[in-house]
């Protein structure tokens, strides 16, 4: 199979982060005998408006050469707002000429809900062949929004899953004060402010723990004033951008990680599987596409988002379970993350792109 792969997010060397999940759905296509005769991508984040348009215009060339020159036997594009200008400019003039498959992440269809950009939003999707979705939440999501799309049109598969051999548990001395996790944008909405207001309250409540904080941001300088605000300097270490080779210790390194988002367009949060993976229980927000693989009081803890003394108490209560409790929780994560597991993932993905080429 020959697949022309677009996407306006993909990882750099400076940005490693940045769209990772859609190189690791070409690497885990590639495994099992995909080739990518043409690939148009952005890689990494820009930092002025003028950089960022030049990139878009250079991007949006390249996938109009490719999509008129170039030989596949399908499109697949990753973010549907940011690349539907230009797949309605080339549908227009030139027809749809292979099947088309989009995968939509979270922002790139809800934020654009009232603006023009849908418009060209549901032009595209009345063309479209499949609909993948991160989790049966956006399945949900796009049904409602969009009521031409069928369910058969709609295909849920988990940010191209989870590496089992990255991402695996990790035999470690028992912490003698617990460590609390949280790997995340530090942007609005992420919920990292609930979290530090969450770790003031069990302070005051001369509750022990030691917490890591993983990620980058618009909103970084906040969390660290707020930090240092809530004088919780000896108790917080924020270690900025993790490389994901990295995360395997880190993640075995907590006891459990908090997953606060209060985003209703967070599609999945593929990096609490990926503590799960590892043995490490979630705790987070009962919204969107967490609610869908952490059950409570099974695998992890679920809170109302936004509500911060919730939060602290789902941390408390974690910590107070016997010891065994713990360990009952943690291979319950185990067991979950097997469904979101890579090879398994991508099989079946695989399979409904083969059924696709087959009917066109």
């Amino acid at each position: 199979m020959k697949i022309f792969l677009t996407s306006n997010m993909y990882p750099s060397s400076k940005d490693s982060l940045f769209g990772v999940f859609v190189k690791n759905f070409r690497l885990e296509l590639k495994k099992n005998g995909v080739v990518f005769p043409a690939v148009s991508i952005i890689e990494g984040k820009r930092s002025n408006n003028l950089s960022k348009a030049l990139t878009y215009l250079k991007y949006y060339l390249s996938v109009c050469f490719n999509f008129i020159f170039k030989d596949y036997d399908l499109v697949y594009v990753h973010f549907m707002s940011h690349n539907a200008p230009v797949l309605a400019f080339l549908f227009f003039l030139f027809k749809k000429k292979k099947p088309l498959v989009i995968n939509v992440h979270g922002d790139d269809v809800t934020a654009s809900k009232g603006k023009k950009i849908d418009n060209l939003n549901k032009f595209i999707l009345k063309k479209v062949d499949l609909v993948v979705v991160p989790s049966t939440y956006f399945k949900k999501m796009m049904l409602e929004n969009y009521p031409f799309l069928t369910e058969n049109q709609i295909f849920v598969s988990p940010s191209g899953g989870v590496d089992a051999t990255r991402f695996y548990p990790i035999k470690m001395e028992r912490n003698e004060i617990p460590i609390l996790g949280m790997i995340s944008r530090i942007d609005k909405g992420k919920g990292w402010d609930d979290f530090i207001k969450a770790l003031k309250g069990l302070r005051e409540k001369n509750i022990e723990f030691k917490a890591i904080i993983a990620g980058q941001g618009l909103q970084e300088k906040d969390m660290l004033e707020m930090i240092r605000e809530f004088n919780l300097q000896d108790r917080v270490e924020f270690l900025g951008l993790v490389k994901q080779e990295e995360l395997v210790q880190l993640y075995n390194k907590m006891d459990v990680m908090v997953f606060p988002t209060k985003r209703e367009a967070e599609s999945l949060g593929l990096v609490g599987v990926e503590a799960m993976s590892c043995g490490t229980p979630v705790i987070g927000g009962n919204i969107a596409g967490p609610k869908t693989y952490i059950n409570h009081n099974q695998n992890g803890l679920l809170f109302e988002p936004g509500n911060v003394s919730e939060l602290e108490g789902c941390i408390e209560r974690y910590l107070k379970l016997s010891s065994e409790e713990k360990s009952q929780m943690k291979n319950a994560a185990i067991k979950t993350a097997e469904e979101y597991e890579s090879g398994y993932v991508m099989n079946r993905l695989l399979k409904q792109l083969k059924t696709l080429c087959i009917k066109n």
